[in-house]
């Protein structure tokens, strides 16, 4: 997004790029263009009624947050600040990362993968499931084999996380918590699809391992159900899908009241 005076504020899509930008370049710029970026919320609200019966998630949203975090980069130029200054300032001097990524692979190359990262002193990594339903018992232990292995290399003094990207359902989901207990991790993430939030809540109710999710949710709506319903102990939406920062903002709120 560009000012009259030059300056120019920059967003970014998580998803279906080129469908996305065609929502933009369509639809939003008689909704944007004339107006003054700092009445942010107002223009959220312009851009979110304006495309509601076609936009309140999926492509819609996802152009809503990539305009809104364009608009929010553009202040922080204009204020001549980091974005984050007017977010509330610096809560602490470092902020911890994990390391993200150990898809499921041969044992030995996500040994080697893992060992390699504990050089970068990581203190939290996720490692991604390759097998699900269809696979039957077969799949549960090659599943539970690569877990193990990648414990071996990491020990158990830092975090591990294990992410489903919603390729179970529910049955298989309950029955793989418990055999997961001994390998201490810190979440597993989205063990169904994005739609089965009463699966989620199930899940999350077994008190075994914490359930994280939201990735997929494309709305302060959607992400408020997953907190009141408490789907999920770990909330993970992506910026660049529920809204923007200003969606994120109040989605933080209502995470931090409950």
């Amino acid at each position: 997004i560009e000012t009259e005076d030059g300056t120019i504020g920059s967003g970014n899509a998580a998803l279906a790029l080129s469908v996305v930008k065609a929502a933009i370049d369509e639809r939003f710029p008689p909704v944007v263009i004339g107006e003054d970026p700092c009445d942010y919320a107002y223009l959220w609200e312009k851009m979110y009624r304006r495309s509601h019966a076609w936009g309140r998630k999926g492509i819609g949203m996802i152009a809503i947050s990539a305009v809104d975090l364009a608009i929010w980069d553009l202040m922080g130029k204009l204020a001549g600040k980091p974005v984050f200054k007017r977010l509330g300032g610096r809560t602490k001097e470092k902020i911890p990362v994990y390391y993200s990524k150990l898809y499921s692979g041969p044992i030995d190359v996500m040994q080697a993968e893992a060992a390699e990262a504990q050089k970068n002193g990581y203190s939290a990594y996720k490692m991604r499931f390759g097998w699900g339903p269809k696979d039957g018992m077969a799949g549960m232990r090659e599943n539970l084999k690569r877990v193990e292995a990648v414990r071996e290399v990491i020990g158990y003094d830092v975090d591990l996380m294990v992410e489903c990207y919603m390729g179970w359902n529910l049955d298989y989901a309950k029955r793989m918590l418990p055999k997961l207990v001994k390998y201490e991790p810190r979440w597993l993430e989205e063990p169904v699809i994005a739609d089965d939030v009463e699966g989620y809540r199930e899940l999350n109710a077994m008190n075994i391992i914490p359930i994280s999710g939201g990735e997929h949710e494309f709305s302060i709506i959607g992400c408020k159900d997953l907190i009141e319903k408490k789907a999920v102990s770990v909330l993970q939406y992506d910026t660049n899908r529920v809204g923007g920062i200003t969606a994120a903002q109040k989605i933080n709120a209502i995470a931090e009241a409950h």
